[in-house]
């Protein structure tokens, strides 16, 4: 007697059981691909993107019929770089402007005042700012370039502007970094440098001869923070004459220029910047933009609805989120930072990502999950639950 009471105890504990789980709605979290977090040891200081200067420059250069049509951020950037290239043949001895992209245009124009790698930078960088693209200063032995942040490709992409090329290996375009670690490890197999017309040569070393050295700045501002500039000797602040003639003259007056910048070095390189801090953080050299984060927004599930919530990290030109699932295969905008997710049994995905005040586009955060519904419907409805299966940190 006690065996079989035993048995039905256990039978009916059994029953419960399959009738808990077939009348819960179930969800397991089977992966995640998401942005990232900032944690590097500065924050890049940037002009705001509606800086007078800057609006006068897409304006009176009409930037946006020069980029109008392009249906990637990338390929924006490269008309801005390839008309920043067109702008002036380079000089080897010009009155030093300051960073502003209208007065070197202005004084190559019209006093055929024309610069050299710092200008071409100046101006390429200005022009990706004022239409809502991230940039960056780098400084190189002998050299100065642009970095952009790439959407399309997650990655800051070093872009030469005095030469109108970008270097790509396997299709990808490249960083700083992947330069200066090709010189360092004496590999340029596969790397080729491209122009704005599509023509493509592969490097040597010698071609990477200036990434020996590599260091960025963080600083991007200098619109409404002057840079500091050292002449024969004595400090001052770059700021706008009524005559060109006052700025510093190149190939005859001493020139230092003062800014914000940060080292990168492996500990096997023989060189350094002199007096320049240093960082091993990739980190800090990565300093992701436009990044999205997807998030459970708690624990429940109710009636094939979860809610989840979206996350912006890094982007301080953010209009909105974008998102796009299953039931809405096309990208739509988000009412909010919270999106009340109408599951389907089975393989669910939601994508999110950024939409700034230009329109760009950042990169794309995916959650995937498994559903199951609840058996019965006409049964009682029990409380849903979520559990993870598969968790991939960010990316």
């Amino acid at each position: 007697m006690r065996r079989r009471l035993f048995y039905a105890a256990a039978a009916l504990a059994l029953a419960a059981l399959l009738l808990w789980v077939a009348q819960s709605e179930i969800v397991l979290v089977t992966a995640e691909d998401n942005g990232e977090f900032a944690t590097s040891s500065y924050v890049l200081a940037e002009d705001d993107f509606q800086h007078p200067r800057l609006r006068l420059l897409r304006a009176r250069e009409r930037l946006d019929e020069l980029i109008g049509g392009t249906p990637r951020q990338f390929e924006a950037a490269v008309r801005l770089r390839a008309w920043t290239h067109r702008q002036w043949a380079p000089g080897t001895e010009f009155h030093y402007p300051p960073w502003d992209a209208v007065e070197i245009l202005d004084l190559a124009r019209r006093h055929d005042n024309r610069g050299f790698c710092a200008q071409y930078a100046v101006v390429f960088l200005q022009a990706c700012q004022a239409m809502g693209i991230h940039a960056r200063y780098v400084d190189l032995p002998g050299h100065f370039v642009v970095a952009i942040w790439s959407d399309d490709f997650d990655r800051w992409v070093l872009m030469d502007p005095m030469q109108d090329l970008h270097y790509e290996r396997e299709g990808a375009p490249l960083r700083g970094r992947d330069l200066y670690r090709a010189f360092q490890l004496h590999d340029p197999a596969g790397i080729q440098q491209v122009d704005s017309a599509g023509h493509r040569r592969d490097v040597t070393l010698d071609d990477l001869s200036h990434f020996r050295l590599y260091s960025i700045d963080t600083a991007a501002n200098q619109l409404s923070e002057p840079v500091q500039v050292r002449i024969n000797g004595a400090w001052t602040t770059l700021r706008h004459a009524d005559d060109y003639l006052a700025y510093p003259r190149v190939g005859h007056d001493q020139l230092v220029i003062e800014s914000e910048f940060l080292a990168w070095r492996t500990a096997d390189a023989a060189e350094s910047f002199p007096e320049r801090p240093e960082s091993v953080d990739a980190d800090d050299f990565r300093y992701a933009m436009n990044q999205t984060i997807i998030l459970l927004a708690n624990a429940r599930l109710s009636r094939q609805i979860l809610k989840v919530a979206l996350l912006r990290q890094n982007s301080p030109t953010f209009a909105r989120f974008q998102v796009r699932s299953e039931a809405s295969p096309d990208w739509v905008p988000s009412p909010g930072d919270t999106v009340k997710w109408v599951l389907h049994p089975g393989k669910n995905e939601i994508q999110a990502r950024i939409e700034t005040r230009d329109g760009w586009k950042g990169p794309s955060s995916t959650l995937r999950l498994y559903y199951k519904p609840r058996l019965v419907p006409f049964l009682p409805h029990l409380p849903g639950y979520v559990y993870r299966v598969v968790a991939q940190p960010a990316s």
